[in-house]
């Protein structure tokens, strides 16, 4: 959804640029490659970059920490000591609230880090968890 409301700035921005007197009729065809790349990018951002995202993007919540897994070629783990944790938030800006989701941040002394989006019951056990273990 963030993306989708990115790609909707970028396309009325372009047509009130196409629409605007005070562009020169020799830019107009730039400004309508530019729409149509917005498009385009939208459409591959929705279709195919999203899913793969999630698709290979993992978190597990052990007793001890937090695993993070992301990538498929370029694979990535990070791992989070809950005895490190500073500090766990649960965020609901409006996109996500529209969808009963939230995200959940952990941070460290050195690193943050946004595991999410979450339901309401997943977030709360997530928070839950770290503080049992800072008691």
């Amino acid at each position: 959804m963030e993306n989708a409301v990115g790609a909707a700035v970028v396309l009325v921005l372009c047509a009130v640029l196409s629409l605007t007197s005070f562009i020169p009729p020799d830019w107009q065809r730039w400004v309508h490659i530019l729409t149509i790349a917005a498009l385009v990018f939208a459409l591959l951002d929705a279709l195919v970059l999203i899913p793969r995202r999630y698709r290979y993007y993992r978190y597990t919540l052990t007793s001890s920490c937090i695993v993070v897994e992301q990538g498929h070629w370029w694979k990535r783990r990070q791992v989070y000591p809950l005895s490190r944790i500073l500090y766990c938030e649960t965020r609901q800006g409006p996109i996500l609230s529209w969808f009963n989701l939230f995200t959940v941040r952990a941070a460290t002394i050195v690193d943050s880090r946004s595991i999410g989006p979450l339901s309401k019951a997943e977030a709360d056990r997530f928070e839950k968890h770290i503080r049992e273990y800072a008691e």
